[in-house]
C-alpha cells in the first residue's frame, strides 16, 4: 500500500469499478430498451435537462482538473474557490452533472442508476485519500474537512 498521496487519489478505482458496473448495464439497456426507457417525459425535456447539467458540467471538469494539477504540482492544500464549497468537486461534477447529463441523453432509467454507483464507489473508497490529505497537510486538511462537505456543494459557502 502506497502512502503517498498521487494525483489521481481515489479516481481509478472508482472510475475501475463504474466501467465494470456499467457495461453490463449498457448491454442490460440494450436489450430490454422498452422496459427501461424514460417515456413518460418528453424527449425534448430530458435533452433541455441533459443540457443544462453539461453546460456548467463540462467546463467545471475542466477548470478543477487544472486546479488540482498545479496544486499537486505545488504540493498546495487548495480550499478557495470550487474547493471551498466541497472537498471533492471533480467527483461532485461528475456524479451530479456529466453522468446524469449524458444519461438523460440516452433516456434510460437504468442508466441513471450508473452516478448512483459511482456515489457509492467514492464513499466506499475516499478514506484512503482523505487519510493522506491528513499525513500531506495536518491539521490544516482536518480543519478543511470540518468545514467543508465531501460531495455535496454548499454553494453559499463559496470564496474566492
Amino acid at each position: 500500500m502506497n502512502n503517498k498521496l498521487n494525483f489521481w487519489g481515489a479516481s481509478p478505482i472508482v472510475f475501475f469499478l463504474a466501467i465494470v458496473y456499467t457495461i453490463p448495464v449498457i448491454i442490460l439497456n440494450h436489450f430490454f430498451k422498452h422496459v427501461f426507457e424514460i417515456g413518460f417525459i418528453p424527449y425534448k425535456i430530458l435533452v433541455i435537462v441533459a443540457i443544462i447539467l453539461l453546460c456548467p458540467g463540462i467546463p467545471l471538469y475542466i477548470v478543477t482538473v487544472k486546479i488540482l494539477k498545479a496544486a499537486y504540482k505545488n504540493n498546495e492544500l487548495i480550499t478557495s474557490g470550487i474547493f471551498s464549497i466541497c472537498r471533492n468537486p471533480l467527483f461532485a461534477v461528475v456524479i451530479f452533472l456529466l453522468l446524469p447529463g449524458i444519461t438523460l441523453l440516452l433516456k434510460s432509467w437504468l442508466l441513471l442508476t450508473i452516478p448512483c454507483f459511482v456515489y457509492v464507489m467514492f464513499k466506499l473508497f475516499i478514506h484512503r485519500e482523505e487519510y493522506l490529505m491528513e499525513k500531506t497537510f495536518g491539521q490544516a486538511y482536518i480543519d478543511y474537512k470540518n468545514n467543508t462537505p465531501a460531495i455535496f456543494p454548499r454553494i453559499w459557502k463559496y470564496k474566492k
